[in-house]
């Protein structure tokens, strides 16, 4: 048999590799073989239809926690992520030097879920106390030990992350940006640093400053103190478009406290769009809310008006690239590794909440039928 694996039929969306239309996908070797309106069934061992389902890339999470408090979602990490269409995500400094290869034990014995991974530039990492964040203490910073770490683990460690706001960093200042921003160039010239912004006690535009083309300002749609739009959170600030503009990357990252429907209705409606779509996801947000995964994320989006093409590309193509799987993961041109979403687009009403205890009804929502990665299947929804 020449393919391992026909899905066929179904209604395949993938923006980067501008993939639209009734076709039908061979897979091989775990690999993207062929894309075509109709590719006999008798050259696969097996076929899967999937006529009338939306088929897209498996879906890329850009900000997620697998390892908080030195375990958060752990070896539930691949629960979390298969029943939601997701194949790749990206822990967002949840370790720092001192337990970063506590995380990588996590991922090698207990998740298949393909992950890299920020470095915190604190060496704690992500504590979650409630007695203050990593960075309270200015001799928490390593900068040092930040670097090579991502130069120690190539495979895995990209990045630098900053959370900036109250009671996270040591300084009030644009100080802990600029060390970020240092550790980054120690790590090497192509490093991007992601910062957390939320109820900042700087105006966003100071941060910002500070920043370099590739790096990432993660929870662009808070509805807190010094936002995308200010403290008087009507009009983007120009500073924020420039930046965009520029090559600054802002990264919506739902979260517990960070996506503000108002803020988000507002901010599309003066054409800022994500750059990445992402979940913040830990065990408490997915078990409890408000984030639940990333097709609900997904959907509160398309109810405000970001187009189906727009939301897949910013949930695939776009975070891939940033963690460097650009052509082989988040999009299903040929010769990139078979990960792939199949989605119902159902209609009815759905109740979603913010961050902020806000309520809309959307009029449709998507649901992860079926999750392929690899050339395997991952999940398949339970019948209703």
């Amino acid at each position: 048999m020449q393919y391992d694996l026909l899905l066929t039929g179904g209604d395949v969306l993938d923006p980067g590799a501008n993939l639209r239309g009734v076709m039908d996908i061979a897979i091989s070797g775990g690999k993207i073989a062929t894309v075509a309106p109709s590719i006999p069934a008798s050259q696969a061992r097996k076929t899967i239809s999937a006529k009338g389902r939306l088929v897209t890339p498996g879906l890329v999470d850009m900000h997620a926690h697998v390892f908080v408090n030195g375990h958060d979602m752990g070896h539930q990490t691949d629960h979390f992520c298969r029943c939601s269409g997701v194949t790749t995500l990206c822990d967002a400094g949840s370790a720092g030097s001192s337990n970063f290869a506590g995380l990588r034990h996590v991922l090698d014995a207990e998740v298949r879920t393909r992950v890299r991974a920020f470095v915190n530039l604190s060496a704690l990492g992500i504590t979650g106390t409630s007695r203050g964040g990593e960075l309270q203490h200015f001799p928490y910073a390593d900068p040092e030990g930040c670097a090579r770490t991502i130069n120690e683990n190539p495979d895995l460690a990209f990045g630098v992350k900053l959370r900036f706001g109250p009671n996270l960093v040591w300084e009030y200042s644009t100080a802990p940006v600029k060390l970020a921003r240092r550790t980054a160039e120690m790590a090497g010239p192509n490093v991007p640093m992601m910062m957390h912004i939320t109820d900042s006690p700087v105006p966003l535009p100071d941060l910002i400053s500070e920043m370099k083309p590739g790096d990432i300002v993660t929870h662009c749609y808070h509805g807190r103190a010094h936002g995308i739009m200010g403290q008087e959170k009507q009009f983007l600030l120009k500073e924020v478009v420039e930046a965009q503009r520029a090559g600054i990357i802002f990264d919506c990252a739902h979260g517990r406290n960070h996506f503000n429907f108002r803020m988000i209705e507002k901010a599309l409606d003066q054409g800022f769009l994500p750059d990445t779509i992402s979940t913040d996801l830990t065990t408490t947000s997915a078990t409890k809310g408000p984030v639940w995964d990333m097709p609900t994320t997904m959907t509160k989006l398309l109810h405000f008006g970001l187009s189906l093409d727009e939301i897949i590309r910013r949930s695939t193509a776009n975070p891939a690239k940033i963690m460097g799987y650009e052509g082989t993961v988040g999009t299903l041109k040929p010769g990139a590794n078979a990960d792939i979403a199949v989605w119902e687009l159902r209609d009815g009403s759905f109740p979603l909440i913010d961050s902020d205890g806000d309520t809309i009804a959307a009029k449709r929502r998507l649901l992860a039928q079926m999750t392929l990665k690899d050339g395997r299947v991952w999940y398949e929804r339970p019948a209703e």
